[in-house]
């Protein structure tokens, strides 16, 4: 049983099709011919044979560094392009890296900024806030650790918060 696909007698007729027609094997001898008639088969001594022998090895041998040469022209040509775009991709991801540090950098200065306005304005909490966000992209950096402990030093002496918070 075949289901949907049909009676197998289109399969059949379709590789027969592919099949080499018998004609193509009659009458070989009439199809070789050479320009000049038949062929001839040359008989050669065994010098020649060993002439012959030699030059079809030598032909070999060049074939064989022929295809060395090409081989390694194509090993040098991928690797060269891979040091080149591995290169490439280094200097990307530098440029990435400074891209990203100047915006890192931009925006604690932005949080310094804010952090001041209200340092200015005796508003410690809210300076506080912004002087952390901008320690979280600097931690090591001096400067903020300097502001939020007077911070913390002023609402320790104005309002009475925050005493034992100190920065190290």
């Amino acid at each position: 049983m075949l289901g949907s696909f049909g009676s197998p007698q289109a399969l059949l007729d379709s590789n027969k099709n592919l099949l080499r027609k018998k004609s193509l094997f009659k009458d070989r001898e009439k199809r070789l011919k050479s320009e000049e008639g038949e062929l001839e088969f040359v008989k050669l001594s065994d010098e020649e044979l060993e002439l012959l022998k030699k030059e079809i090895t030598k032909q070999s041998w060049k074939e064989k560094v022929l295809g060395i040469i090409a081989v390694l022209f194509v090993i040098t040509f991928v690797s060269f392009t891979a040091n080149y775009l591995i290169l490439e991709n280094k200097n990307y991801k530098e440029y990435i890296s400074s891209k990203n540090y100047q915006h890192k950098l931009n925006e604690f200065n932005e949080y310094m900024k804010k952090g001041d306005e209200f340092y200015y304005q005796e508003h410690y909490k809210n300076a506080l806030f912004f002087y952390k966000k901008s320690s979280i992209l600097f931690p090591e950096n001096s400067l903020v650790k300097t502001k939020m402990n007077n911070c913390y030093r002023l609402r320790c002496e104005n309002e009475n918060i925050d005493c034992n918070k100190l920065v190290r």
